[in-house]
């Protein structure tokens, strides 16, 4: 498996061998909502994470860790992050 973190992480996300940057960028450039998911699920597991704000915070954060492999993905993943975690506002 590849030394990079961010490679290993993605491998796990994706629940396959990714061991290039290209690899990863494929796989996100095909399935962007499996990263959104899998970054909200992130943010909601983290307790720096109170609010809508602090989580948009949390995923700018990561992006720019992601940025090298993310790529044209981050607009959609943005997207759907924020579908997401904006049923924090609706009430129970």
């Amino acid at each position: 498996m590849a030394s990079d973190p961010r490679l290993r992480q993605l491998s796990r996300i994706y629940n396959r061998i990714l061991e290039t940057p290209e690899d990863a960028r494929a796989a996100i450039a095909a399935e962007p909502g499996v990263l959104a998911s899998a970054l909200f699920h992130e943010a909601a597991a983290s307790d720096d994470v109170t609010s809508i704000e602090t989580g948009m915070a949390y995923l700018e954060g990561r992006l720019e860790e992601l940025s090298s492999v993310a790529g044209d993905s981050t607009p959609e993943i943005r997207r759907q992050f924020a579908a997401k975690i904006a049923t924090w506002e609706t009430p129970p």
